[in-house]
């Protein structure tokens, strides 16, 4: 069983991405290999400040790794 930082990516996303490592947001609005979710929350998030959506962000990007953690752990 695989953990989630030893998934295989096949495009830009990675696990631990670095600041050089990311695409602009328009990039990654237009980009093909980028899901419909993660465009939606982006559009979604360039409506509200800043400060808050990247906030929040955080707390999703926490929660969703420790289900995905513990979903492939089998617990």
């Amino acid at each position: 069983m695989q953990l989630r930082g030893e998934r295989r990516e096949e495009s830009w996303m990675s696990n631990a991405p670095t600041a050089g490592d990311l695409p602009s947001i328009d990039e990654v609005l237009v980009d093909p290999a980028a899901s419909v979710w993660l465009k939606t929350a982006l559009r979604s998030a360039l409506c509200r400040d800043p400060v808050d959506a990247a906030d929040d962000s955080e707390i999703l990007a926490r929660l969703l790794g420790e289900r995905c953690d513990k979903i492939l752990s089998g617990s």
